[in-house]
């Protein structure tokens, strides 16, 4: 908007902007916040996935120290599509089996969820061949993939009180889960466990001159 005035020197001036002044730099604005917005949402995203990722490998690692602390059997449970849920057993005996009756497990704590859109999801184009997926576990078909050893797509583990992590049938409980924002092969994360040690490992998906691959 522009102001006519008059000088001291009596010449009528204007001062001010106009309006197609203002709709030029209000357009600026907008764009450069827009671009900012669009650089700002993939370390967004990036972030909730590897805060879902440190989240189940927290998980995994507690239920497995204090298996082995304790003395007890801890079941850890995911469920789909964004929580997981540990329970603890009775006083476990080395070579025991895992199950026991539903009684002897309370819940540990409750339910814990991943965070913001964050789920336990395979999105196209993970790595499928064995050669290349987290420590060669699986072909990446199911979002919770534990019981490998009985077909895979099981969403429990029982880590012992000797470290191992077993399945409901008293085998090594090999598998992986995968996480990520829905349809964002970008924000896929990965956590890996050893049935016969009990350890669990993070994986982030990369891509390296154009190879899409598992890096810790």
């Amino acid at each position: 908007m522009r102001i006519n005035y008059i000088s001291r020197d009596g010449r009528r001036k204007q001062a001010g902007f106009s309006l197609l002044e203002i709709v030029i730099v209000a357009s600026i604005v907008l764009a450069a916040t827009a671009a900012a917005v669009l650089n700002i949402l993939p370390s967004i995203k990036s972030s909730r996935s590897n805060a879902g990722m440190e989240i189940v490998l927290g998980e995994l690692r507690r239920a497995h120290e204090r298996a082995v602390d304790e003395r007890r059997i801890y079941r850890v449970t995911f469920a789909a599509p964004n929580s997981i849920q540990v329970d603890v057993g009775t006083v476990g005996i080395v070579g025991s089996t895992v199950t026991g009756s539903a009684p002897n497990f309370v819940p540990a704590q409750t339910a814990l969820t991943l965070p913001g859109s964050v789920q336990f999801v395979v999105v196209p184009g993970i790595p499928t061949n064995p050669l290349f997926t987290p420590d060669g576990l699986g072909r990446g078909a199911n979002a919770i993939d534990f019981d490998l050893a009985s077909g895979g797509g099981g969403m429990q583990i029982y880590f012992q009180p000797d470290g191992r992590a077993l399945d409901v049938g008293n085998r090594l409980n090999d598998g992986v889960a995968y996480l990520a924002e829905p349809n964002d092969l970008s924000s896929s994360r990965a956590v890996s466990l050893y049935g016969s040690t009990g350890r669990a490992k993070g994986w982030i998906l990369s891509t390296s001159n154009g190879a899409v691959k598992w890096t810790q």
